[in-house]
């Protein structure tokens, strides 16, 4: 599907025209994943016991990582694979390396806009003869002021600089749920809310601001 002429006469690309493993279905598909893991970390914020935006957005970014790879992991993503598991998250859609930050689509960050060597090998994978020019994708989560998701857009990111902003149509569904951890009793015990590890590098932090 070709995307429609802007006014300056230029075709409005869409995430499909530049590879078609980004079909509508997975980008929304992901997109509610990664907006029912950040709900997860608001819904656990407590500012009563200290959490403040630190807390909360390292922990959006890692509830976010949770739901993907449980999506990977149920085995019902045949499109959906892990490129590097750690705080740098990287996963694929299809053959195309994607990551997600907490931020402005239009305002990336310099660290945003960097390339990952695992990203970057698997560019040339899915991209191999055709024109790519360093071009990166993501998945831009701009929120709230309490925190919450207010839109998530799929970006494409050339020189650090947005040249294809997409606003995912999360409304024209339900979001995806996938049970957290559930353990099995003999007797109908009531479990606490898990705990969600706040493990903190570079690269998960910088994103995720609250």
């Amino acid at each position: 599907m070709l995307g429609t002429k802007g006014v300056d006469g230029v075709p409005k690309l869409y995430p499909w025209d530049y590879h078609s493993d980004l079909t509508a279905a997975r980008l929304v598909e992901i997109a509610k994943l990664l907006r029912q893991g950040r709900h997860d970390a608001v819904d656990r914020h407590d500012d009563t016991i200290g959490d403040d935006n630190w807390v909360l957005g390292v922990r959006a970014y890692n509830c976010g990582k949770f739901r993907v790879m449980q999506a990977h992991d149920s085995g019902n993503h045949s499109w959906l694979t892990i490129i590097n598991p750690s705080l740098q998250f990287i996963f694929a859609i299809g053959h195309v390396p994607v990551r997600f930050y907490r931020g402005d689509a239009d305002d990336p960050s310099e660290k945003t806009c960097r390339i990952a060597y695992p990203e970057l090998t698997q560019l040339a994978i899915a991209f191999q003869e055709e024109e790519n020019d360093e071009m990166v994708f993501r998945f831009a989560v701009e929120t709230y002021y309490d925190g919450s998701v207010d839109t998530i857009k799929f970006v494409g990111l050339r020189h650090k600089q947005a040249v294809l902003t997409w606003e995912i149509p999360l409304q024209l569904g339900e979001v995806v749920r996938f049970p957290l951890t559930v353990v099995a009793h003999d007797e109908g015990t009531e479990l606490a809310a898990p705990m969600v590890g706040l493990l903190v590098d570079d690269e998960g932090v910088a994103n995720e601001d609250g």
